[in-house]
């Protein structure tokens, strides 16, 4: 499967989509090179809140450059965005989604949080995005890992709702009832309080049996990831730099 999520060169924020990758990808090559050649970004002196507003911005323009953009009706409609980033202005993590408006005919950025009426205790102490097919069973299966009743934060719950799903020939059969719009294994990125992203391996559909991922890649046998490694099943994390002697380290 392709990549999904992509680390910003400015290492404190993230993107990622779900839909076309006609429509995705060179958008999110635009700006990261935006980022990359915008000294305001590698300093962080623009912060990170600000980067779902200017994310939807650079899109727009994208579309407005475009020869036909009654062309991309349809991908349009499917593709959406996530921007995460650490904010040192509100010290805090923040996330956004980004969606096309139809009746505004362009992107918009809107933060987001969990769904109120499921569970108002994380609806009022943690951020959530979520975007994609099957929305509503992913939040029935988050269901499985979470006491909405009572949860107050989440941990890895998603990315074992997610796990659970992609094993599931259920959503994952492109001849069964949903038609297989999800497949592959989960990828993960983690964004860190100190202002570094870090991507990891994932043994899918677990370590014992599976073999290893990177942005929804299988690795080749000769790979050597410096990278965390998660099990997707256990969550059990490997750290191979932890192997390494100070003797053998420069």
């Amino acid at each position: 499967m392709c990549q999904k999520v992509f680390p910003l060169p400015r290492e404190d924020a993230a993107v990622g989509f779900c839909g076309s990758t006609l429509l995705a990808y060179p958008i999110i090559h635009q700006f990261v090179g935006y980022v990359r050649h915008y000294k305001k970004n590698l300093d962080r002196a623009l912060d990170g809140s600000e980067l779902p507003r200017r994310f939807a911005d650079l899109t727009n323009r994208f579309l407005e450059s475009y020869m036909n953009p009654a062309d991309l009706r349809s991908e349009l409609r499917e593709t959406s965005f996530i921007v995460g980033a650490h904010s040192w202005l509100l010290k805090r993590p923040i996330i956004s989604r980004i969606r096309y408006d139809g009746g505004a005919k362009k992107f918009v950025a809107a933060s987001a949080r969990f769904p109120k009426k499921l569970s108002p205790s994380l609806y009022g102490s943690c951020q959530f995005a979520l975007i994609g097919d099957l929305r509503s069973h992913y939040l029935d299966r988050l269901g499985d890992f979470v006491d909405y009743q009572k949860a107050t934060r989440l941990d890895m719950q998603p990315f074992s709702a997610l796990a659970s799903m992609l094993g599931d020939a259920e959503f994952t059969d492109r001849h069964g009832k949903f038609k297989g719009p999800i497949g592959g294994a989960p990828q993960l990125l983690k964004i860190y309080p100190f202002l570094r992203t870090l991507e990891f391996g994932v043994y899918w559909p677990n370590r014992r049996t599976g073999s290893l991922h990177l942005n929804g890649r299988t690795l080749f046998d000769y790979e050597k990831l410096p990278l965390p490694q998660i099990d997707a099943e256990t969550l059990e994390t490997f750290y191979p730099l932890a192997d390494l002697q100070n003797a053998d380290t420069w």
